[in-house]
């Protein structure tokens, strides 16, 4: 279920979507959705909370990733929640060798994505 969801975010991405992620209240969530203006939201609803600034980033085929981009990747799959969706332990990277080397490969290789910063909250 988790490998189906990160393939269809993939092909997602590769097909041109626009796909935006930011961290979530805790370490390892993130926020992931076709919509900025949600995304704003909630990087500010977590900049507040962790009171630490917050980035919203757009995700984007590693392939198109410069040097200025970072990764974001899947550290470990856990189980799945009550209503079966995937939960997933996220971890940004700043190089293309380290989401490679930290990736979950627990149930095969994970994809992992280009990340580009958008927009940066900082805490009220």
């Amino acid at each position: 279920m988790a490998l189906d969801y990160l393939t269809d975010l993939e092909q997602d991405i590769d097909n041109g979507a626009t796909i935006y992620a930011c961290p979530g209240q805790t370490g390892h969530e993130w926020n992931i959705s076709k919509s900025l203006d949600e995304m704003k939201i909630k990087a500010q609803r977590s900049a507040n909370i962790r009171k630490y600034e917050t980035s919203v980033f757009r995700l984007i085929n590693t392939g198109d990733a410069g040097a200025e981009d970072s990764f974001l990747i899947v550290r470990k799959i856990l189980e799945p929640g009550p209503r079966g969706e995937p939960k997933l332990n996220w971890t940004l990277v700043d190089t293309k060798e380290a989401a490679e080397l930290m990736r979950d490969v627990s149930q095969g290789p994970t994809p992992y994505f280009g990340a580009t910063k958008e927009v940066t909250f900082m805490p009220a």
